[in-house]
C-alpha cells in the first residue's frame, strides 16, 4: 500500500488536473453551460475535501487487514467519482 502522503498528493493532484479541464471547457464552451461547469467544479473540491477527510480521520482500533480494506474502498469511491464527474462534464454539449 502506498503511504498516505503519497495519496494525499495523488488526490489532490487528480482533482487540480481534473479542475484545469474544466476551466479549459468553460472556455470553449458557450456561455450557457457556465453555471453547468462551475457545479462540477464544487462538486470535484467537495470530493478532494471529503476524500481526505476520511483520510486523515480513519476509523481507530480495527487491525490491519481491515484497514487497508477502508483505504482500498476509500480510493475506490474517490476514482469512481472523478469517473462520474469526467462524465458529467463530458456530456455537458458545445
Amino acid at each position: 500500500m502506498a503511504s498516505l502522503r503519497d495519496l494525499k498528493k495523488d488526490i489532490k493532484h487528480m482533482v487540480e488536473h481534473f479542475i484545469q479541464e474544466c476551466y479549459i471547457h468553460l472556455a470553449y464552451s458557450p456561455p450557457v453551460n457556465t453555471e453547468n461547469v462551475m457545479d462540477i467544479i464544487s462538486d470535484a473540491i467537495r470530493l478532494r475535501a471529503e476524500t481526505l477527510s476520511s483520510l486523515n480521520n480513519p476509523p481507530r482500533g480495527k487491525d490491519r487487514v481491515e484497514q487497508k480494506s477502508y483505504y482500498k474502498t476509500l480510493i475506490g469511491d474517490f476514482y469512481d467519482g472523478i469517473v462520474e464527474l469526467t462524465e458529467r462534464l463530458n456530456s455537458l454539449s458545445y
